[in-house]
């Protein structure tokens, strides 16, 4: 997949730490969100697109652009699902792009997968943002844990190394 297409409401709606903090605060929600989105691209280099619903809201259509991630507001009158439906086409058509939606509204899947998309729902792509986002904990874990590879005895051939280790011991033999 190259390009994933995110109803952002949807997702913001459906995933149990985002419900929560978006009855108070809808913005503090967004901003998690493309926070944990963009933790997500960076470990599987998707393209990642954000649609926002902004259809009621007097504002104009505003594009916000962050590393490998694109986040679009809706122009007044415009749901998201109709943006989500017109990038799914013409990313499609272009160069036989593979491109999958994150969305839980059943009519929408059906609409995307008849335009070649894959679709996942708000809980499988939380099941699978938790999935690597516990890969990449794994992976700073590891790091982490291979900080010693900077001593001087880590950075000789193995062979070497136990040649010292052979005379420090005899030296320690009384």
């Amino acid at each position: 997949m190259d390009y994933l297409i995110i109803d952002g409401y949807n997702v913001i709606g459906s995933w149990p730490n985002l419900k929560p903090l978006a009855k108070n605060a809808l913005g503090d929600a967004r901003h998690k969100l493309v926070e944990i989105l963009l933790e997500y691209q960076a470990f599987t280099d998707l393209h990642i697109i954000i649609v926002f619903d902004a259809y009621r809201s007097k504002g104009k259509k505003k594009v916000e652009h962050r590393s490998g991630i694109e986040i679009r507001y809706t122009d007044y009158g415009q749901t998201a699902d109709s943006l989500i439906e017109s990038l799914v086409s013409t990313l499609s058509q272009q160069n036989r792009n593979k491109v999958g939606v994150v969305t839980s509204d059943w009519a929408q899947q059906q609409i995307v997968l008849g335009k070649g998309a894959r679709r996942w729902s708000s809980r499988e792509f939380y099941l699978e943002v938790n999935r690597v986002i516990g890969n990449i904990s794994a992976a700073a874990g590891k790091t982490l844990m291979d900080k010693p590879t900077t001593a001087f005895a880590n950075r000789l051939k193995d062979s070497h190394r136990k040649h010292l280790e052979k005379i420090r011991n005899d030296d320690e033999q009384p």
